[in-house]
């Protein structure tokens, strides 16, 4: 029967069992398509930033082919392809992961910086006495509790260029973290399946190409992938927007569906609209007192949750429609920033009017 145990090996014990043929790296059990050379640069960048990696699983055997102790990957092995490379000199630093080291091998990297390397720590679970039904059955059992990956946790997977370093950047910044606390626009559990990375990504869209779909997310982390030339400007604006919201209407927004994430997607691009303005869009204006804002989110908040059609203002009709179903797309989120920008912007006899306004035929 099959015997675990816990163990934490640094990388320079890896390159010796490799170097003495004590490492078999072919993929028997989890069989997974080669990474791609930024999968396999981010993952050094991850090492040499000293965070943290997933666990490795490896099987204790004789090996065949010196019929002494070997380890077996089970587990990791495009980790430990990349990090062998790495070391062999067959893989560099991408300068999109690390612009310090970019470009760099493991031989030209500074002294400090190769030490630090080679004794990065890689969490192991080791089984001794496995057959291969015994390996089977036990991943068998750990994929069981594995969640399907959503959206953005499949992007995450798969681009690691400039577009998803910007928006992971912003989205977990302290600021932004505070953000979504006090706000209370994500729980733990939806900043744990990158929920924050998904809306920060989905904004920064707006912010670069005006309303967008949601789907266009995919299609910028794509293009955007080798050079998000707007990005510097975006990392600057995506925090400002955001930093105003907290500092003006938090109890607001915490305390009304403005939480809400399609809510507080439109409030948050209309905010950037009127402090800087976005392409197609309405702004920049300024903004009207915090007070007024205030009140005025709050009475929307109110007269929207009304059951009866007949009882809402007439104005107010579309903008509920606009906010109960397909909320990600781009006709209903235009319907939503035309009104949260007069929101945030209007005098008040013109917010008025618009409670009044009957939706245009056509």
């Amino acid at each position: 029967m099959a015997t675990f145990s816990r163990a934490i090996y640094r990388i320079a014990q890896f390159v010796r069992w490799n170097e003495k043929e004590q490492l078999i790296l072919q993929p028997k059990f989890q069989r997974r398509s080669a990474w791609e050379p930024a999968a396999r640069s981010y993952l050094i960048d991850t090492i040499v930033r000293e965070l943290p990696l997933p666990k490795v699983y490896l099987r204790r055997v004789v090996s065949p082919k010196t019929d002494l102790m070997a380890y077996e990957v089970v587990d990791g092995q495009q980790r430990l392809r990349a990090i062998l490379d790495f070391y062999a000199g067959d893989l560099a630093l991408n300068r999109r992961h690390n612009p310090e080291l970019g470009g760099a091998k493991f031989s030209t990297l500074p002294d400090a910086v190769r030490r630090r390397f080679l004794d990065y720590e890689i969490s192991t679970e080791v089984m001794e006495k496995a057959e291969d039904q015994e390996v089977w059955a036990m991943f068998e059992r750990l994929n069981t509790y594995t969640l399907t990956l959503n959206k953005q946790e499949r992007l995450n997977a798969k681009w690691f260029g400039d577009f998803k370093q910007t928006a992971y950047k912003l989205a977990a910044e302290e600021s932004a973290l505070e953000a979504w606390k006090r706000l209370k626009v994500f729980s733990d559990q939806q900043i744990a399946r990158m929920k924050e990375v998904e809306l920060t990504s989905d904004v920064l869209v707006a912010i670069v190409r005006g309303i967008s779909d949601i789907t266009d997310i995919a299609r910028a982390y794509k293009e955007f992938d080798v050079q998000f030339s707007q990005g510097k400007e975006a990392s600057q604006r995506f925090p400002d927007s955001l930093s105003w919201i907290v500092n003006e209407l938090s109890d607001t927004v915490r305390d009304t569906r403005f939480r809400r994430k399609a809510w507080f997607y439109s409030l948050l691009v209309a905010t950037a609209d009127a402090l800087s303005g976005i392409p197609h869009g309405k702004g920049p204006r300024p903004l009207r007192d915090k007070s007024e804002i205030s009140a005025r989110m709050s009475e929307l908040d109110t007269a929207l949750r009304t059951t009866e059609l007949t009882e809402l203002p007439v104005g107010l009709a579309k903008l509920r429609g606009a906010l109960s179903r397909a909320t990600s797309h781009i006709p209903e989120r235009r319907v939503r920033h035309d009104f949260f920008f007069a929101m945030l912007t209007l005098a008040d006899s013109q917010w008025k009017k618009m409670w009044k306004r009957r939706r245009t035929k056509h």
